[in-house]
């Protein structure tokens, strides 16, 4: 009773300080992950006040160019914001049982399970995948597997979902499926509660503006980047003044500050940069297909950033892909010891270009421009460092080498819209 009374306090003293609350309805899939990585296991994990924290911060600093001490930038400076997040309605899986691999491997394509792999079932469940996004699409494959594992299928249509259930070599078969299992994303249509407190009016609405930019356009979890974890603000109880309930970034800046800073760190684009796509198309064997739901937009939007769909644009099957520059749209990027590698170990970097899909299935392209280039080679045929290699645009004519990141950025825009629309 003590602990009861005592919360009840403290939640009465923490409602002098609220500054919003508003309920939020994933729009596109939720691909969170516990301590362990997982979404489903042992229970469903939902968006958790320090990830929202740390991506507004994040999206702050893009259009400031830093932080104000206020929000907590060290460990010195407590933030004088605090955030809570409460569950609303509960998220479903995409597949709900562990499938039985074996039995699959063996039944599938009416081949004998001798002549089959995990590989070649994986192909077949995103084939039928396709089928089941794509209405016009047709295989020459003839899969005969379980519907009810219909949305495993979807989900293997999305590269990013597709290389992890390939797993590592040192897995078995039966591991990496009970993995993908327990992290796969979480359905969207489930519904959160924001409430964010604070006694500093000012930070607490650029921290609010930017956290409504952050959910809509930038994601949160993992995959933000190619389009997982957006919510859409569909009721507010209470907000203090200033804070912008229709937000459109095509249309202009919200968020008002002045922006200080290098140019080290990723600038937020402005609307005359940002590139809307709709409606949005898969480019599958060198045909288009229309995106018809949330999980068509995002295999469409995976499918575009591999240099092999890059590559097949141009018929250019064989020999050496150096001339497409995907590199700028995320490392790591190397397969067997070929692709994109650094001469000081591992090479990580987030992509120059957010892929954000809209609520009316379309995509907007977000180039985050920023001059903080390291050394990258391409090992294919000898070790050679990008900005010394000829590009190749969406028209399949070839371009000289350039040392400007923005020029390799913008050329990968003309790659992404060329291939989604």
């Amino acid at each position: 009773m003590l602990a009861e009374e005592l919360n009840a306090k403290v939640n009465r003293l923490l409602d002098n300080y609220i500054v919003f609350d508003g309920e939020f309805l994933a729009f596109t899939p939720w691909w969170g992950g516990n301590e362990l990585g997982y979404t489903f296991y042992p229970q469903p994990h939902y968006p958790e006040p320090k990830e929202i924290i740390g991506k507004t911060k994040w999206t702050i600093r893009t259009l400031c160019g830093n932080v104000p001490e206020k929000l907590g930038i060290s460990e010195k400076n407590a933030s004088t914001v605090k955030v809570s997040v409460s569950i609303l309605s509960h998220g479903e899986m995409y597949f709900d049982k562990i499938p039985n691999i074996d039995d699959m491997i063996g039944k599938s394509g009416g081949r004998s399970s001798k002549t089959r792999s995990y590989l070649d079932l994986l192909r077949d469940m995103r084939e039928e995948g396709y089928k089941l996004l794509f209405p016009s699409y047709s295989s020459a494959t003839n899969p005969h597997l379980n519907r009810e594992f219909g949305g495993l299928y979807k989900l293997l249509t999305i590269p990013r979902f597709y290389l992890k259930a390939m797993g590592r070599r040192s897995q078995r078969q039966s591991e990496i499926i009970q993995e993908i299992f327990k992290s796969q994303p979480m359905k969207p249509g489930f519904k959160i509660r924001i409430r964010v407190f604070s006694r500093d009016k000012e930070v607490s609405k650029l921290f609010v503006n930017a956290m409504l930019i952050t959910l809509k356009y930038l994601g949160i979890g993992s995959a933000a980047n190619r389009g997982f974890g957006r919510f859409k603000l569909t009721k507010i109880s209470h907000a203090i003044e200033g804070i912008k309930k229709d937000l459109d970034i095509t249309k202009e800046i919200i968020v008002e500050c002045k922006r200080e800073g290098n140019s080290s760190f990723p600038r937020f684009p402005s609307p005359q940069d940002i590139r809307v796509i709709k409606p949005v198309n898969a480019y599958i064997r060198r045909n288009k297909y229309r995106a018809e739901d949330i999980e068509g937009v995002l295999a469409a939007i995976g499918i575009s950033t591999l240099k092999s769909t890059w590559k097949s644009v141009c018929n250019a099957f064989m020999g050496s892909g150096r001339g497409y520059h995907t590199w700028v749209l995320g490392l790591p990027r190397e397969v067997n010891g070929k692709g994109y590698i650094s001469k000081n170990g591992e090479l990580r970097r987030q992509s120059y270009i957010v892929m954000s899909p809209t609520e009316d299935l379309g995509v907007i392209l977000l180039p985050f421009y920023v001059e903080d280039y390291t050394k990258i080679y391409h090992s294919d045929h000898g070790q050679v460092e990008v900005t010394n290699i000829n590009r190749v645009n969406p028209n399949c004519k070839t371009l000289p080498p350039s040392q400007v990141i923005k020029e390799h950025v913008d050329l990968a825009l003309d790659w992404l819209e060329e291939i989604l629309r």
